[in-house]
């Protein structure tokens, strides 16, 4: 991996969502797989829970796998498979990798859509 947080890949790594209940993760060799959780509790209609939307957000869950893997804490990937069999909305995981979506805040959002694409 690179040598800091924040620098360039040379090529971006695919990433593969997997969001319907009964769907099965695929094989795909080199993958690693990242688990996105329900809300650990429920909320009253229009809350927000600033730990429940870290738990969910696929951008940190791939900012945190970068980190790790620059610091040699995670095996060499060169694939990602998001299960989010376990979530209710799969499609806004998804808006989460799209550019143009959803606005990037800060240099952790900026390195993830540089670093990760669609499959």
């Amino acid at each position: 991996m690179t040598s800091a947080p924040f620098e360039r890949r040379v090529q971006s790594i695919p990433v593969t969502i997997v969001a319907g209940r009964d769907e099965a993760l695929p094989s795909i060799p080199g993958a690693t797989v990242l688990r996105v959780e329900r809300p650990l509790h429920q909320h009253e209609a229009g809350a927000e829970c600033v730990a429940c939307a870290a738990r969910s957000d696929v951008r940190v869950l791939l900012f945190d796998l970068l980190e790790r893997a620059r610091r040699g804490m995670v095996l060499p990937f060169s694939a990602v498979i998001i299960d989010a069999r376990g979530v209710d909305d799969g499609e806004a995981i998804a808006e989460r990798l799209l550019p143009g979506k959803q606005p990037a805040f800060g240099l952790r959002d900026h390195t993830v859509l540089r670093s990760f694409h669609l499959a």
